[in-house]
């Protein structure tokens, strides 16, 4: 068994990487846009210097661990432990892009069970660019591929003898299709209002009646940081008892849960959250079995111009998706700052309606007011006249008594 620090002593690879990158005209360019992220360059650095293990929550690496064709039975375990029901990836899709209702889906990894169900593996950065709707819309895009499948309809108008051998479409063929997602960053939509530390959210369609229609999509949502702040520290002590946190049994059917599987839970998501080289060693202490991990890690140290182009290739992804993600925000904040527009120009039309009234009200109250003025004028004539007839009377009066 060889240990992280005990290979950094015997061997400086970081110092026998920059030997070989300097020597390689093509790992040079590669080193060199690397560079162009000191975080991302420090990341590699750190790596062949021991201070760091790989991030394996990054695309090229999550591939290489859990490759589907070297470590099945890795991918087979994970897969298992996350649904909560023993499963056997048969094969993973090609990574293309398929498009649902017109919008480009890309998924991260897509993998075909032996059972016939389908299951898609989403490691997502930031949570804010994976809301609800486009749970939804790569869920449904799962249904519809299972659908190809068993109907063997490759393309639209084209058909091909269906999987069991029928010419025509089975629904009854079609099997599960579940949804997984590990957010590294969660936002406050993962946060459970029951318990702020339930980490592991997973979601099924229920009939307000109780019937039982098992509809064919599941969800399963990981909050990886909420797992790290409030699960890990315990873990890596090595206290790993399974808790209501870690397994919800009311979401599964529990004979087909073994505690082995509960433990593999534990184990694979306090594995993608370690960042160092002793984190890793302290888990294998506790999970022996991801010795095999660690050894696939600790070869990577002897293909550095590998993992350099492991590390480019993830830059190259986290830059295009931060460059998606700013192309999506930024349409969101037309959007937010049209519905604004919009919204003070119905208040200038609101004010400028309600002006008009009060310049109608103020004509009107002039209008009365002049009628008012003219009544009182012609009142006060009217009592002018009184006043000076009363005097006329009562002259006449006096002269008469006299």
């Amino acid at each position: 068994m060889v240990y992280f620090m005990e290979i950094k002593e015997n061997k400086s690879y970081y110092d026998a990487a920059m030997h070989q990158i300097n020597g390689d005209s093509l790992c040079l360019s590669t080193y060199q846009y690397l560079k162009k992220n000191e975080e991302w360059a420090g990341r590699y650095e750190d790596f062949l210097k021991g201070k760091k293990s790989l991030p394996l929550l990054y695309d090229p690496f999550f591939k290489k661990i859990f490759n589907p064709t070297e470590r099945r039975d890795r991918l087979s375990e994970l897969v298992s432990c996350l649904l909560g029901q023993k499963v056997t990836v048969l094969e993973v899709f090609p990574n293309e892009d398929s498009q649902f209702l017109g919008v480009m889906i890309i998924m991260d990894m897509v993998v075909l069970m032996a059972d016939g169900s389908i299951a898609n593996i989403e490691i997502q950065k930031i949570s804010y660019d994976f809301p609800a709707e486009r749970i939804s819309c790569y869920s449904a895009d799962l249904v519809l591929r299972q659908y190809k499948m068993i109907t063997g309809k490759n393309q639209v108008g084209k058909h091909e003898p269906s999987m069991n051998g029928s010419s025509k479409p089975s629904y009854k063929d079609m099997r599960k299709v579940h949804t997984i997602i590990l957010f590294e960053d969660s936002n406050k939509s993962l946060i459970s209002d029951m318990d702020k530390a339930l980490y592991f959210h997973v979601g099924k369609t229920k009939f307000n009646t109780g019937i039982k229609i098992e509809l064919l999509q599941d969800f399963v949502l990981v909050s990886l940081d909420t797992f790290r702040k409030y699960r890990y520290s315990d873990i890596k002590e090595g206290r790993t008892e399974i808790t209501d946190y870690d397994y919800d049994s009311s979401q599964y059917n529990n004979a087909l849960v073994s505690e082995k599987m509960k433990r593999d839970r534990l184990k694979f998501l306090s594995l993608f959250v370690a960042e160092t080289p002793q984190e890793i060693d302290k888990l294998v202490e506790t999970f022996p079995d991801l010795e095999s991990v660690r050894h696939d890690i600790n070869e990577y140290l002897e293909r550095p111009g590998e993992v350099l182009s492991m590390f480019s290739e993830a830059l190259r992804i986290l830059d295009r998706n931060t460059a998606e993600l700013m192309v999506d925000r930024m349409k969101d904040e037309i959007v937010d700052l049209k519905e604004q527009k919009d919204e003070l120009t119905g208040k200038i039309d609101e004010l400028e309606e309600q002006t008009y009234g009060l310049k109608v009200e103020k004509e009107e109250l002039m209008v009365h007011t002049d009628k008012l003025e003219a009544e009182n004028n012609a009142l006060k004539v009217s009592s002018d006249q009184k006043d000076a007839e009363i005097a006329r009377l009562k002259k006449l009066l006096e002269e008469q008594n006299k």
